[in-house]
């Protein structure tokens, strides 16, 4: 860099200004010149410089570290001719905070002498706070990371835990393929063969998974298959982020079974339902013919018992009226006789048909 000339020394100067935050402080952390782009990150806009010139670098720090000694300390070491490098977490205008990955560089005259310290930055927020998320998902939730085929390269103890190791004993998974995971003849199918085809080709996957743990028993995961892609959009790796939900899964699969049960139990106490009214139906109407039937007999009966009353009483009267003619008896009190048996008959015969008749109105009633 010294034997560099100063007119290199500024174009290189002016290429790092394009494409990075920089601000400029003296010894003492008084702000001497910002360029756009750390304005802009810093939320102030692009010709905002005079807001920023001339006030300490703690209005970018919150009270508590500004007044702290490993603040101070930060500055004395800056003031030695120490440069300082990391991830730091500064705020901005509005009082967000905002990650940079930055250098504090001191500069120093042709004597020597340190002059002022440049600080070159560049915002990762995005970066520190996907590292965060991450970070919060690999503390609850269980990941594992596999090569493009299938091959794992990395477990988090969540995830080692839920398959039935200790959370020590990532080697033993290290190298390994997916397929321990999951039962030999899934892992020799078409299915499973396309599966890794498309997860390689950068297909995404979601959804409940049955896998199998260390000890053979089955496990069910709600979980996603992840591709991650390089710069050149090429999948490097993927990353399963998975919930154990085998005991939802087996609750629900008890309350299908049971369901099953239900449903099976009343179609078969819909069947007997419907036998019991066709037996009740096929009852009824045979009640309904015997008592057709015994009305008839007994109607019968009744006409056969009207007519041997009729044909009895005329054979006596008959007999009678001969007897009187044989024995010379007035046959005017055999003629009286016999009218009163007569007037007899006639009044049994209308009530023998009376009672009829109304058997027959009483049963049409009854089917009505």
């Amino acid at each position: 860099m010294k034997n560099l000339s100063k007119e290199e020394l500024l174009s290189r100067l002016e290429a790092i200004n394009r494409s990075n935050a920089i601000i400029y402080f003296d010894l003492k952390g008084n702000i001497l010149g910002v360029n756009a782009i750390f304005l802009q990150a810093m939320g102030y806009g692009v010709d905002e410089h005079e807001e920023l010139i001339g006030k300490h670098h703690s209005i970018f720090v919150c009270d508590d570290y500004a007044r702290s000694l490993e603040y101070e300390k930060f500055w004395d070491i800056l003031r030695s001719g120490k440069y300082y490098q990391g991830e730091f977490e500064r705020r901005k205008r509005d009082g967000s905070l905002i990650n940079l990955q930055a250098t504090y560089n001191p500069i120093y005259d042709e004597s020597g002498t340190i002059t002022k310290v440049m600080k070159v930055a560049t915002d990762i927020t995005t970066i520190v706070n996907s590292k965060k998320q991450i970070d919060a998902i690999n503390k609850s939730t269980a990941t594992i990371t596999f090569d493009i085929n299938g091959f794992i390269v990395d477990a988090n103890s969540v995830f080692l835990e839920t398959m039935g190791y200790k959370a020590n004993e990532k080697s033993q998974v290290i190298g390994k393929h997916h397929s321990i995971f999951v039962s030999y003849e899934y892992s020799k199918s078409d299915e499973y063969d396309k599966f890794w085809k498309s997860l390689k080709s950068g297909k995404f996957f979601d959804g409940i998974f049955e896998r199998k743990k260390v000890d053979g028993s089955i496990i069910y995961l709600q979980a996603s298959y992840n591709p991650v892609f390089d710069s050149k959009g090429n999948v490097t790796n993927v990353i399963k982020i998975a919930t154990d939900v085998t005991e939802a899964v087996n609750s629900k699969n008890k309350i299908d079974a049971l369901s099953k049960d239900l449903q099976t139990e009343l179609d078969k106490s819909q069947q007997l339902k419907n036998a019991i009214e066709i037996e009740k139906n096929a009852a009824l109407n045979d009640l309904d013919v015997l008592m057709k039937k015994s009305q008839s007999e007994l109607i019968k009966t009744i006409v056969v018992v009207a007519l041997i009353v009729i044909v009895g009483v005329g054979v006596v009267t008959t007999m009678l009226y001969w007897m009187a003619m044989v024995t010379g008896k007035d046959t005017q009190i055999i003629g009286s006789t016999w009218s009163n048996m007569f007037s007899v008959l006639l009044t049994n015969a209308f009530s023998i048909v009376g009672t009829i008749m109304g058997i027959k109105y009483a049963t049409q009633d009854k089917q009505k």
